[in-house]
């Protein structure tokens, strides 16, 4: 196989090194417009400390340092089975950069968008044999994380779509196959989860950090602040439309608002500073009662994943750990939905709904909930 990979930066050089040590006998070619000859020592010096620890063979060791390629010529691409696209989230962009790829791969290469945001339709609209064309969305961190998104486009076959499944279980993570405006399902409830955590702290005067230490309990490694923390709120904000399901959309546009109010008053739009600005901007309120934030962005969860597993066409097993994967739930979807009942999460989304009028926190029929979680 000959996988290229057009972009090495956070993502891209993640994506690289996943592949790198999963596939065996593979060829990569890797572009990238800046410091090329430093990445190649940089890959280089990694294998050869394999080698030092006997990770590796001396003739493993010679086949994997000639396996690779980092280049900014696009035609080396020649050849490939498949080609990833990793570059920053810009639809001008990634659609130029297809379409030169196009006019130099095979019509039978896969071209894949790593896009986190963007709708992948008007990605490739401009793509002949657009069969071959899909979305592939990693999570960062990208070897921590169990599952990709496959991102599937009507005019797709089933054949490409097995032919990028294979890539996904290969370097030993599950795929998750949506559709439509299902399409980056993991990221668009991770932003409701933001959305709903922004709009109980800005609701009832909760800092950012005291929201996060109440749902502590079931976010033990990251609560919904730290996520966007780590994300960085300039790409969070940056493209509210490409979340399409209409139920969530007055939710994840108030979110977005707010964010991009925080930005304008000068909040760091990079990953690592947005906690750090919180922390100056409010002031934790005294004597709060933050009891009930557990049920509430339990119950929304919850709620949310009930209709994806009923409307996605994905697998319901694997989208229900994959929500718990990406959102670093403490425990399993059904458990959640066994310890808190039917009526109690009825009950706080009938608050929410009442609240605010979203149709996010309109609850789906009892009989569904028993069909997903039961």
């Amino acid at each position: 196989m000959k996988l290229g990979l057009v972009g090495y930066g956070k993502m891209g050089s993640e994506i690289f090194s996943l592949f790198f040590d999963s596939l065996k006998d593979a060829q990569f070619v890797i572009i990238s417009r800046h410091d090329n000859e430093k990445n190649c020592e940089g890959v280089e010096k990694l294998l050869a400390k394999q080698l030092k620890r006997k990770r590796l063979t001396q003739e493993a060791y010679e086949a994997k340092c000639s396996s690779f390629r980092f280049t900014d010529d696009y035609n080396e691409l020649c050849g490939c089975d498949a080609v990833i696209e990793c570059v920053s989230e810009d639809m001008a962009l990634k659609k130029e950069l297809f379409a030169k790829i196009a006019g130099i791969v095979s019509p039978e290469t896969l071209l894949l968008t790593n896009t986190s945001s963007l709708d992948i339709s008007e990605v490739f609209s401009d793509i002949p044999e657009a069969a071959r064309c899909l979305g592939m969305h990693f999570f960062y961190p990208v070897k921590l994380s169990g599952f990709v998104e496959l991102n599937y486009l009507p005019e797709n076959t089933l054949e490409v779509l097995d032919r990028a499944e294979s890539l996904i279980t290969a370097a030993g993570k599950r795929a998750l196959r949506f559709a439509g405006d299902y399409h980056i399902y993991l990221n668009q409830i991770l932003a409701m989860c933001i959305s709903h955590s922004i709009y109980v702290s800005e609701s009832t005067g909760v800092s950012a950090e005291q929201f996060d230490a109440a749902v502590k309990e079931i976010f033990p490694y990251a609560g919904p602040f730290s996520i966007l923390d780590t994300v960085g709120p300039g790409l969070m904000a940056k493209n509210p439309e490409g979340f399409r399901i209409p139920r969530n959309a007055a939710l994840l546009r108030y979110g977005n608002g707010i964010l991009n109010t925080w930005i304008a008053e000068g909040c760091p739009v990079e990953s690592g500073g947005f906690l750090d600005y919180m922390k100056e901007k409010q002031k934790p309120a005294d004597n709060s009662d933050t009891s009930g934030f557990k049920d509430g962005i339990l119950a929304t969860v919850l709620n949310a994943a009930v209709f994806a597993a009923k409307e996605s066409g994905c697998d319901k097993g694997a989208l229900l750990d994959a929500i718990g994967d990406v959102l670093g739930l403490a425990d399993t979807l059904p458990a959640y939905y066994h310890a808190m009942g039917y009526e109690r999460i009825t009950a706080v989304l009938e608050r929410f709904k009442s609240d605010t009028g979203y149709e996010t926190y309109e609850a789906a029929a009892k009989a569904d909930y028993e069909e997903i979680y039961i």
